[in-house]
């Protein structure tokens, strides 16, 4: 028998840490714990019941639908002329809710080689720009957008 295939007589956790090594797994695994996080704080005060928890839902919903489409999204950051980096303030992680994998202390994501690509797409329009200044008004965004003449 294979020894690098977990068998059925191993435990729960062996085939787990054997599937972690899977990049489709992993992602999967991120997504689904941002998606919980997310559901729980969408009816509350700092979800859809205030102006700005609508414009970062709505903003949310945009920036997921784009994602799934990654050359569209980066046609749009170039239209736009996105210029600058990230300077890992974690504005964009605590929209509407903390990232569950963002590290408060380190100001670095705990995923980063997983994460969505909804993540690593963003900022795609200067709206998203609007969305993040609503978490942090007090830093500025390392992104900018200049539009093409």
């Amino acid at each position: 028998m294979d020894d690098a295939i977990p068998s059925r007589q191993n435990d729960g956790a062996t085939v787990d840490s054997f599937l972690r090594k899977f990049g489709p797994y992993r992602r999967f695994m991120v997504i689904a714990k941002i998606c919980q996080v997310f559901l729980g704080v969408l009816f509350t005060k700092k979800g859809l019941f205030s102006a700005d928890g609508r414009q970062q839902f709505r903003g949310k919903a945009r920036r997921t639908a784009i994602s799934f489409f990654p050359a569209y999204a980066r046609k749009l950051q170039k239209k736009y002329g996105l210029t600058g980096g990230c300077t890992s303030c974690g504005a964009s992680c605590n929209l509407m809710f903390q990232c569950p994998h963002w590290d408060t202390k380190t100001h670095l994501c705990g995923v980063y080689e997983d994460r969505p690509e909804v993540c690593r797409l963003f900022p795609i329009t200067p709206i998203d720009i609007s969305d993040r200044t609503i978490v942090r008004k007090d830093v500025g965004c390392g992104f900018t957008f200049k539009a093409r003449s």
